[in-house]
């Protein structure tokens, strides 16, 4: 028979477990990686080999049915907290019947023991049919507030009091903070009056009574918050009240809640953790592919989504903006929408790519995360450059000397991407999807500071190339990424061997030429929702074999920036 007990049923934890354990491992790094070293890359192939193995010795192995039956027992006579299959039905109709005579006569000719409390009084009217015992108990607790708890053969009836009830759900005791900037301006004339801090784009400078005219611009700005155990105390304390001595505590460091209240409010309790922790616990990985693919003649308007379409098969690849429903439209004009592909692993899309330019795949990342919980990846450098400096004058025997005071800024160069996915119980998945590709170098700016003093200043010249959107697809979608479009111009020489290297003479054998490219940033990301230890195995045999083809120095590319001129 079911009941519902003290604790929460945790029969889904060792599998959690194992899950968490192996976030870490998920976190496989960017082909935009520096080159391993052979003893680190063994190491860490034989980590990931050695927890494949763990997971298969943990496997439970099927004997032959003939040695099932024969090493089965038999039949137990101690019943478990479950409901047996021969538990026997009946109908049963009361009317103003007496509480605790009601329950004592729900066991007479059965095997079943019934133990009711003292306090135990009221009436109890009921008509059901083909019901079993616990079917009954669980009736009268829910419109009576009657609890009652099985162990073994026997049956304990509680009156409609209040009862003290300790619960347990796991999460981690932390509170995180996730924000994303995407702004677009084009100028802003300030002022600065004082010498307090004021937080400009994630870097510090100086203004607190600041006065300024932005000319035009948009800016998208996006934010996240998790306080599990807050928002856990406040939803337990709405469900409950605080009338007549109901109480929730809740201690965070332990994943342990006492809840005082009435039987059916802690049959609601127990639902919503329940809830919340299968809710709270879905996993998800994130597979994800920057492409920077330089055109062709053919399409500099940008990749044609449409010829890809073509090239696939319709059966392959299916345009939709979200949840797969078809929608061709969303083709040639690039932006962001959903694939349908029924492809290994992007390296179909690649080939397609390949069709319209050079591909070059700039970042591989893949990094686990669980249900509304924002994920990181950035690869690249910080270089500092000088975002603001003072000048000083001091008058020493007639002679100024000229101080400055420079403030120095990290500006990041190279490829960062913070998604935030939220799962539903269909496997669908919202993500808010955050990339940018960065790459800052280094301008010199002359300032005149006096008649006879000038100053030369490294700014910063960034170049980037992001999005900011929220998109649905299924779990195994490809997402796409489009349309982030980049010119550049580089100078080609040639040169007659051996004649081109003759000095001045060598000019009339020299030709040279300037190129324009145009290259579009493209970003494929796959969510895959994570349901079972054998799904876990395929991601670290996945893992396994990426390391392995990353063994070898010339098979790791490191991410470089392009410089044009």
């Amino acid at each position: 028979m079911k009941h519902r007990p003290a604790n929460l049923q945790n029969r889904r934890s060792f599998r959690q477990q194992i899950m968490h354990g192996f976030l870490g491992i998920l976190l496989t790094g960017c082909t935009a990686a520096p080159v391993i070293s052979p003893e680190n890359m063994e190491s860490i192939i034989q980590a990931l080999e050695d927890s494949t193995a763990a997971k298969a010795d943990n496997q439970v192995l099927v004997p032959p049915a003939v040695v099932a039956a024969a090493l089965l027992p038999k039949i137990s006579n101690e019943p478990d907290d479950t409901e047996p299959d021969f538990e026997p039905r009946f109908d049963i109709s009361v009317k103003a019947a007496e509480a605790p005579r009601f329950f004592m006569s729900l066991v007479k000719g059965t095997d079943m023991n019934m133990v009711v409390h003292p306090d135990v009084s009221g009436q109890i009217s009921l008509s059901l049919r083909d019901v079993t015992l616990t079917e009954i108990l669980s009736t009268v607790r829910d419109i009576h507030g009657y609890s009652f708890r099985r162990q073994g053969n026997t049956y304990q009836v509680f009156p409609a009091n209040m009862r003290t009830q300790v619960f347990s759900i796991n999460y981690l005791d932390i509170v995180r903070n996730g924000n994303s900037r995407t702004s677009v301006s084009s100028g802003e004339t300030s002022r600065s009056d004082s010498d307090s801090q004021s937080q400009v784009s994630g870097t510090t400078t100086p203004g607190g009574s600041n006065s300024g005219s932005g000319v035009s611009g948009s800016e998208v700005r996006t934010g996240s918050q998790s306080n599990f155990w807050k928002d856990l105390q406040d939803s337990l304390t709405l469900i409950v009240g605080s009338d007549d001595g109901r109480k929730v505590i809740v201690h965070s460091q332990s994943g342990v809640i006492v809840v005082h209240a009435m039987p059916e409010e802690l049959l609601d309790v127990q639902d919503y953790l329940n809830t919340i922790e299968d809710v709270s616990h879905r996993l998800v990985v994130l597979e994800a592919k920057v492409i920077e693919v330089t055109l062709n003649d053919n399409f500099q308007a940008g990749i044609n989504w449409n010829s890809l379409i073509e090239l696939g098969g319709s059966k392959s690849i299916q345009l939709g903006r979200t949840g797969g429903e078809v929608n061709p439209a969303a083709s040639a004009l690039g932006g962001i929408f959903a694939i349908n592909a029924n492809l290994n692993d992007f390296s179909g899309m690649l080939e397609l790519f390949k069709t319209q330019g050079d591909v070059q795949v700039l970042s591989s990342p893949r990094i686990s995360t669980v249900n509304n919980q924002k994920a990181v990846i950035k690869v690249g450098q910080d270089e500092y450059f000088v975002t603001d400096f003072d000048t000083e004058t001091e008058l020493a025997n007639g002679v100024g000397n000229q101080n400055v005071d420079v403030s120095l800024t990290p500006f990041f160069s190279g490829v960062a991407l913070d998604v935030l996915p939220q799962i539903d119980a269909n496997d669908n998945v919202i993500l808010h999807i955050h990339p940018a590709i960065s790459e800052v170098r280094e301008m010199g700016k002359n300032i005149k500071i006096s008649t006879n003093t000038d100053l030369t200043i490294p700014l910063a010249l960034s170049t980037i190339r992001e999005s900011d959107s929220v998109v649905r697809a299924k779990s195994g979608q490809v997402i796409v990424v489009g349309g982030l479009m980049k010119n550049a111009t580089r100078f080609e020489e040639s040169r007659t061997p051996g004649l081109g290297d003759i000095p001045f003479i060598g000019e009339l054998f020299r030709n040279r030429r300037e190129v324009a490219t145009k290259s579009e940033l493209v970003i494929l990301l796959r969510p895959i929702v994570i349901h079972s230890d054998e799904q876990w195995k395929t991601q670290l045999q996945n893992n396994t074999e990426r390391f392995g083809d990353i063994r070898t120095p010339e098979n790791t590319s490191a991410l470089k920036p392009s410089h044009t001129e």
